[in-house]
C-alpha cells in the first residue's frame, strides 16, 4: 500500500517549467495560433491568392500588347504588402518579447488542478477554463483561449522542462484538461476523411489544370512553327505559352502538395505529376527556340529552321 501511494504521489507531482520566451518562440507561437483559428486560415489564404493572382496578372500583362504599360508600381505595391503581412507575426513577436524581458525569468506548475505563473514582478494562479485548446510544434506547446479568435495564448517551450521526459508528463496533462488543435487532423475522424476526399480531388483537378495548360501553351505556337501551313510573319505567341508553362508547372507543384501527407495519394499523384511533365517538356522542346524573341510583338520561322523576330 506505501508503495502505491508513493507511486501515485510520483504520478500527481506537478511538472515544473523554468524559462524566459525568445522573439522566435513567439514568432511560432503566432504562426501555431493562426493555424488553428478560422481567421488566422482565412488570412493565410487571401495572402496565398492575393500573391497567385497578382504574380499572374504580372506575367499576363508582361506578355500582351500593351506590355510597355503594365502597372508595374501597382503590382510592386501589392508584392510589399504581401511580405509586411508576412512579417507581421515576427512584427508582433519582437514587441511581445520586449513585455515579456520586462516581466524576467518565468517560472510555472502545471498539473491537472491549474496553472501557476510567476515572474520577477508578478504571479497568477488559475484552472483550465481559461484555456480550450492546445497547440504542439517541435519546440512549444502553446496554450490557447477559450474564446473563438484565441486572443489569449500562453507559450510553453519543451526546453523548459528539467528532463525529457518532462515533455511527456506536460503532454499528458494538457490532453488531459484540453483539447488538441489539431484533433480535427487525426486519422478516422469524420472532418479528417472530408479534407483528404476535398484534397484529393483538387490535386485531381489541379493535374488536370496542368495538362490542359501544357496543351494550350504547346497549341499556341503551331501557326509560327508550322510555316508550311501557316506562312509569314506570324504574332508572337511564345511568351504566352512560357506563361502558360509557368503556370501548368505551378498546378502540379500545388497537386503534389496538396497530399503531400497523404501516402498513397502522394504516389499517385506523383506518377500522374511525371506524366503530365513529360507534355510539358514536349510543349518547352517547341517553344523554348522562340523565347530569344520575347520583347518582339512578330516571329517568323526561317527556311533553316531558325526564328528570326520582328518588331513593328
Amino acid at each position: 500500500m506505501a508503495e502505491g501511494r508513493e507511486t501515485d504521489a510520483v504520478a500527481e507531482r506537478p511538472v515544473e517549467l523554468a524559462y524566459r520566451p525568445t522573439a522566435g518562440e513567439l514568432a511560432s507561437a503566432l504562426r501555431a495560433r493562426a493555424k488553428s483559428t478560422g481567421a488566422g486560415r482565412f488570412q493565410r489564404g487571401a495572402l496565398i491568392w492575393t500573391v497567385a493572382v497578382t504574380a499572374i496578372s504580372a506575367l499576363l500583362s508582361a506578355v500582351g500588347s500593351g506590355h510597355r504599360d503594365t502597372p508595374w508600381p501597382l503590382y510592386a505595391g501589392v508584392v510589399v504588402a504581401a511580405a509586411f503581412m508576412t512579417a507581421v507575426p515576427w512584427l508582433q513577436a519582437r514587441r511581445l518579447h520586449r513585455l515579456a524581458e520586462r516581466q524576467g525569468d518565468i517560472r510555472g506548475t502545471f498539473d491537472d488542478t491549474g496553472v501557476r505563473l510567476t515572474t520577477a514582478h508578478s504571479s497568477a494562479s488559475h484552472d483550465w477554463h481559461l484555456y480550450s485548446r492546445y497547440a504542439e510544434t517541435p519546440e512549444l506547446f502553446v496554450l490557447l483561449s477559450a474564446d473563438r479568435a484565441s486572443v489569449g495564448f500562453a507559450v510553453l517551450p519543451k526546453r523548459a522542462v528539467a528532463a525529457p521526459e518532462e515533455v511527456d508528463r506536460l503532454r499528458a496533462v494538457l490532453d488531459r484538461r484540453l483539447v488538441r488543435a489539431d484533433a480535427a487532423e487525426a486519422p478516422g475522424n469524420p472532418r479528417s476523411r472530408g479534407r483528404a476526399v476535398g484534397r484529393g480531388a483538387g490535386s485531381v483537378g489541379l493535374l488536370l489544370l496542368g495538362l490542359l495548360l501544357f496543351f494550350f501553351a504547346f497549341a499556341a505556337v503551331q501557326h509560327v512553327a508550322h510555316p508550311d501551313r501557316f506562312p509569314g510573319i506570324q504574332n508572337n505567341t511564345a511568351p504566352m505559352s512560357a506563361v502558360m508553362l509557368g503556370l501548368g508547372t505551378l498546378a502540379i507543384a500545388g497537386a503534389w502538395w496538396l497530399v503531400r501527407r497523404m501516402t498513397v495519394m502522394r504516389i499517385v499523384t506523383a506518377v500522374l505529376a511525371v506524366l503530365v511533365l513529360l507534355a510539358g517538356g514536349a510543349a518547352l522542346y517547341r517553344v523554348g527556340p522562340m523565347l530569344h524573341c520575347w520583347g518582339s510583338d512578330r516571329i517568323a520561322r526561317g527556311p533553316e529552321g531558325a526564328y528570326v523576330c520582328y518588331g513593328f
